[in-house]
Order: structure tokens, then C-alpha cells, then sequence
């Protein structure tokens, strides 16, 4: 009976120190699920980041983790403090030799590419954490930044952050009201005449933007024939202007484009391609632009039609 009653004595000691000690134990453990479905643990908040894309990049620096980032890749420019840093190759093709020789404890994708799929699972290989994060939409933005937020220490300025671009794009809305939308088309490459489907960020930014995006394929990227741009007949032709579209002609310089009624009647507009197609803080900056564009657009053809209007009852 005695060492049965030492036995019970001892459990319940163990059962109390592990309870006392378990939130010790716990302090700076924190996980998330990517978009790819990995749950990434961590022991604590990193602090040797590498960013395998632009995107992930300026949501880094957002949130205040800059200084944790130890490299980034070839094409990453903003914020500027960024081109002091580490370059790791592109996110096409990121560099195993100079990730492993900043010894990150996480590395973050911007897409699932596959030039960079092989040098990723190299790295889960050796036991590095890759985290992948690749929004389609705002909502996944806001899920991107949260979760980039848990994983390097910074809920609470991630949380505010979210807050802020919601208020921005809010009083932006407010400020230009739209009543119907118009058709918008987002070119990402001439001439192949490739466009931003309903499966990428831009659509998400033209919608927020007054307008709606006349592609209808839920990919990320769709090539059209001539026939069937000049089919859809989009109201507005936004042109993105950057590594994927370099030295393009503008839309009324190219053969056919003038049975476009958006060339017709001069509604084109250069996008810097970082601000409209990089997933991250900026695309409020995308949405105010074109919101104002599409407000001045809809001015004035109200304008227009109150004139044609009143010189018809004249």
C-alpha cells in the first residue's frame, strides 16, 4: 500500500511540473498553414528570412521585419533599403549555394514556379522551412500578410497594416463613386496578347477599382486571338509596363487595335507592372490610381451624353 501511495504521490508531481512548465515550453512556438497546405512550425519568430519574391518582400518590410530579411531576390527594389541586401538570384532561379550560405531559419515563395521548385525541395531537404504564399485576390493578401505577420514576430503591425490598406481602399471608393462598371481588359505581354485572368490579383484590383475585368477564365494568365479581344470589345485597355512588357507600342500604333472601342476613344492607360501585379501593400496604390481614372472616365461621358442630350432638346 505504501509504494503504491509513493507511486500516486510521484505521478501527481510529474502531472504538476508538466503543467507548470508546458506554457514555458510552448513560449515563441508558433505555426501556419501555407497555401500549399504545409503546416510551418517554428520555434520562434524568424529572424533571418530570405524572400524568394518581390511581393514577399514589401510585406515584409511593412510589417517592420526588414531588418530580419537577409536576402532577396535580383528584381526586388522597394522599399529601397532592400537593394542593400543579399541578391539570391531570381525568383525563377534562386541560388541554392548563396540561400544555404545566409543560413536562414525561413525562406519564403511567392509562387509555386518550377525553375524554383527543385532548389525548394533541396532546401526541405536539409531541413529548412519554405513557406509558400501565392494570393489570387485581396482577401488572400490579407490572409498573406497576417500569416507572414505570425511567423516573424509581427501580428500586431500585420493586423494594422491590413487595417489601413481596408481604410485606404474605402475612402478611395467613397471619394469616386462609379455607378456601372466598365469592361476592362489588363494586358501583361505584347504581342502575344497574353491577359491578367480572373485567377490573378489584378482582377481583384480592377473590381475594387469601379471596373470588372472582361476576361472570364479563372486562370492567372490568358492568350487571346485578335478576334476575340476585338470580340469583347473592352471599354477601358490598361497596359502593364515592365520585365514582362518592355518597349511595347501603345495600343494605336498597332494593326487592328483601332476597331477597339477603348482605343477609339483614348481610354488607355501605362500601369507600372511591380504596382498592379506584385501581390503586396502597394496594390492600394494600384486601386487608388485606377479608381480615379475609372471616376474622370465616367465623368466624363456622363458629360457627354447630358450634352448630346440637352443639344437634342435644343
Amino acid at each position: 500500500m505504501k509504494s503504491v501511495k509513493h507511486t500516486s504521490i510521484a505521478i501527481v508531481l510529474v502531472v504538476g511540473i508538466f503543467w507548470l512548465l508546458a506554457p514555458q515550453l510552448a513560449i515563441g512556438k508558433i505555426s501556419v498553414v501555407d497555401d500549399a497546405g504545409n503546416v510551418i512550425t517554428l520555434p520562434r519568430p524568424a529572424k533571418r528570412i530570405v524572400s524568394l519574391y518581390g511581393g514577399i518582400t514589401e510585406i515584409v518590410c511593412a510589417i517592420g521585419a526588414c531588418d530580419q530579411l537577409v536576402g532577396v531576390t535580383k528584381r526586388d527594389s522597394w522599399p529601397p533599403q532592400v537593394r542593400r541586401k543579399t541578391k539570391i538570384g531570381t525568383h525563377m532561379r534562386p541560388n541554392l549555394e548563396l540561400i544555404l550560405g545566409l543560413k536562414p531559419d525561413l525562406v519564403i515563395q511567392g509562387s509555386a514556379r518550377p525553375g524554383s521548385q527543385l532548389v525548394v525541395g533541396k532546401l526541405r531537404m536539409m531541413g529548412i522551412k519554405v513557406a509558400l504564399f501565392n494570393p489570387h485576390d485581396l482577401d488572400g493578401l490579407y490572409s498573406t500578410i497576417e500569416r507572414i505577420g505570425i511567423l516573424t514576430g509581427r501580428e500586431k503591425e500585420a493586423r494594422g497594416l491590413v487595417n489601413q490598406m481596408q481604410a485606404r481602399i474605402k475612402k478611395c471608393q467613397a471619394r469616386y463613386p462609379i455607378g456601372n462598371r466598365p469592361k476592362v481588359i489588363f494586358e501583361v505581354s505584347y504581342p502575344s496578347l497574353l491577359f491578367a485572368g480572373r485567377k490573378n490579383i489584378v482582377s481583384d484590383i480592377i473590381y475594387q477599382a469601379g471596373g470588372i475585368n472582361v476576361v472570364t477564365k479563372n486562370k492567372k494568365f490568358v492568350r487571346y486571338s485578335l478576334e476575340q479581344l476585338i470580340l469583347d470589345d473592352p471599354d477601358v485597355y490598361i497596359v502593364q509596363k515592365g520585365p514582362m512588357n518592355r518597349n511595347v507600342p501603345p495600343p494605336s500604333k498597332r494593326p487592328n487595335f483601332d476597331s477597339l472601342r477603348a482605343v477609339r476613344q483614348g481610354h488607355v492607360l501605362f500601369v507600372d507592372e511591380f504596382l498592379f501585379s506584385r501581390p503586396g501593400p502597394r496594390v492600394v496604390d494600384a486601386i487608388e490610381q485606377l479608381r480615379k481614372y475609372l471616376y474622370e472616365i465616367s465623368e466624363s461621358s456622363s458629360s457627354s451624353r447630358a450634352s448630346k442630350a440637352k443639344e437634342a432638346v435644343n
